[in-house]
């Protein structure tokens, strides 16, 4: 497999876009990398610009896609499916997940404060896709809310050697 394959391939498997970049560090932060510095591959993580020791170095593409896809699919992928004031809205959006069959669970956020809560609803992996099938866009939210920050759409940052 080779860059291009990979970034198609992580996101087939529900991996989170803002998890990981390929091919440049670009703007990515707390985030897994695969970048090309001279006749090497790395994989490190960065998070606020700061770049990690690699866990992973080859001479080969190949090898290095192949280390990071299964590096990367080996962790949970958190995917926001609803974003809500009331813990109501929060529930009823997990009753019509479980009866579907779609594995989900719910936290709370102080969001404006203690006195100003938000329900947020997740699901991990390639459950996303079952999620979007039963409700169309993702996230969810609350009418009078307005939406929270996008975390699933962003597309991964792929850099080819004819980029760069």
């Amino acid at each position: 497999m080779n860059t291009r394959e990979l970034a198609q391939r992580l996101l087939e498997e529900g991996c989170r876009p803002s998890m990981f970049a390929i091919g440049s560090r670009g703007a990515a932060s707390d985030a897994f990398c695969l970048v090309r510095d001279g006749e090497e591959w790395r994989v490190f993580y960065t998070e606020r610009g700061q770049d990690s020791p690699p866990v992973h170095v080859s001479r080969d593409e190949a090898q290095a896609c192949d280390f990071f896809f299964r590096h990367l699919t080996a962790m949970r992928h958190d995917h926001l499916v609803g974003f809500f004031r009331g813990e109501g809205a929060a529930e009823a959006l997990r009753d019509r997940l479980r009866e579907a069959g779609v594995p989900s669970w719910s936290d709370r956020i102080p969001y404006g404060g203690p006195d100003d809560p938000r329900h947020r609803v997740f699901v991990a992996g390639k459950v996303l896709f079952a999620a979007r099938v039963l409700l169309g866009r993702v996230p969810v939210v609350d009418a009078t809310h307005g939406s929270p920050a996008p975390t699933t759409s962003r597309k991964p940052e792929v850099c080819s050697e004819s980029d760069a």
